[in-house]
């Protein structure tokens, strides 16, 4: 059970990680200072983090700081308990290990077989019973680009090991940003039913500009689009995400390419869509773009009134089902207000034949447009009709592309 002030602590960023158990390893880097906060990041997207230290690590750290901040008692000094073993067999068995910061002398020890410390018996063990590893190193860049660390890493890859690189500043190897780590922890600790396949997502506005400054535009964030390529990435899928303006961050390991217009999306995406199984079309792309563009700024003190003539801007998923006939579309429709069946939204878009329809009804409070949650009538090839939310996008995406596995191969996710 959480401590009082952990309750209001787990889940609350997303359910990501809920259920998972994982341990984290902390050496004795300077970057050892994060290790609290990425611990509280686990857990804010639902695990339960147990802290695991070498003694360098816990000279820099104390570990009644990561006591506090998990709620879990550190492992430090190995006993005759052989806690190392508890955490990798049975009931305490844990989902994965999450190395970070890592320095160079543990990833050495972790490809020779050394195992002297507590991370390093945590390391082996985890190795000898098939959990995930994910290592994210931190140290000075020269020794980062040395040979040595280059072959260390090769080897870990070698070995089925995660390594998420560390950001090159200020001639440092910085330890990666934690939202990339939890996505690597993410990605370790998800089935892969979708490996070996391709998926082109779309997420976010688009801008069709009247001036050079002007444009008609959406209060679309594109978050239910970036949750739903982190969702298909974490089943295996190579994921590439088209996204208008967005200042939302694209998860570790999608492939993103940015685009301002309705034309950009439908040039790009047919550019991208040949190899993909699947398109979730989630972007909310105008529908309409000005027939004539101005060049540079329109003067209020030149023109008083300005009057704009509209067309409609190319139908996406129309263009791209043509294009790639055996592609599996599933498309998102916004309506204000739910006036009509939801099966005869769906209806509309018989002819192209989608795995779903999407419906968002965005005259509601709290879901939709620029919001933390959202909520959609689901209405599939096969005629199921289903409600998903309300719910943070997070919980949406993954109920969306379950749906969507269940429907065209049936498949589980977990």
């Amino acid at each position: 059970m959480d401590p009082e002030h952990l309750k209001e602590i787990r889940g609350t960023w997303g359910d990501w990680l809920s259920g998972k158990r994982i341990a984290l390893a902390l050496t004795a880097s300077v970057s050892v200072y994060r290790s609290p906060d990425l611990a509280r990041l686990l857990m804010r997207n639902g695990a339960d983090v147990v802290p695991v230290m070498t003694r360098e690590a816990a000279s820099m750290l104390n570990a009644e700081i990561m006591r506090w901040a998990t709620g879990n008692d550190p492992l430090v000094e190995p006993t005759g308990r052989i806690e190392y073993a508890e955490l990798t067999e049975g009931s305490g068995r844990v989902d994965a290990v999450v190395v970070a910061p890592a320095t160079q002398n543990v990833l050495a020890k972790l490809c020779a077989g050394v195992s002297d410390d507590s991370v390093t018996l945590l390391l082996s063990c985890a190795l000898g019973n098939g959990i995930p590893i994910v290592v994210a190193p931190a140290m000075h860049e020269s020794m980062y680009r040395s040979p040595v660390v280059m072959e260390l890493t090769e080897r870990m890859r070698s070995l089925g090991v995660t390594v998420v690189g560390p950001r090159l500043e200020e001639g440092k190897a910085k330890l990666a940003e934690p939202d990339d780590i939890l996505d690597a922890t993410i990605y370790a600790t998800s089935p892969k039913p979708l490996q070996g396949t391709n998926f082109l997502v779309t997420a976010g506005p688009t801008r069709e500009h009247i001036d050079a400054v002007r444009f008609l535009t959406n209060p679309s964030s594109g978050k239910m689009g970036v949750e739903i390529a982190r969702s298909l990435r974490s089943l295996g899928a190579s994921t590439t995400l088209v996204h208008g303006p967005i200042n939302v961050r694209v998860p570790l390991d999608v492939r993103s390419i940015g685009v301002t217009s309705a034309r950009e999306t439908l040039e790009v995406c047919l550019k991208e869509g040949g190899n993909a199984k699947g398109f979730f079309a989630a972007a909310a792309v105008s529908d309409y773009e000005p027939v004539e563009v101005f060049r540079g700024k329109i003067e209020t003190k030149v023109q008083g009134e300005l009057t704009l003539r509209l067309r409609a801007t190319p139908k996406v998923v129309a263009e791209v089902k043509h294009a790639f006939p055996w592609i599996d579309l599933v498309v998102f429709k916004a309506v204000y207000g739910m006036e009509n069946d939801p099966v005869e939204i769906a209806a509309a878009y018989r002819e192209l034949d989608p795995v779903m329809v999407a419906i968002n009804d965005v005259s509601k409070s709290g879901v939709g447009f620029g919001s933390v949650e959202n909520e959609f009538v689901v209405v599939t090839r096969s005629g199921l009709v289903r409600r998903i939310g309300p719910a943070r996008k997070s919980s949406v995406a993954r109920a969306l592309v379950e749906l969507y596995l269940r429907e065209v191969e049936g498949l589980e996710t977990g």
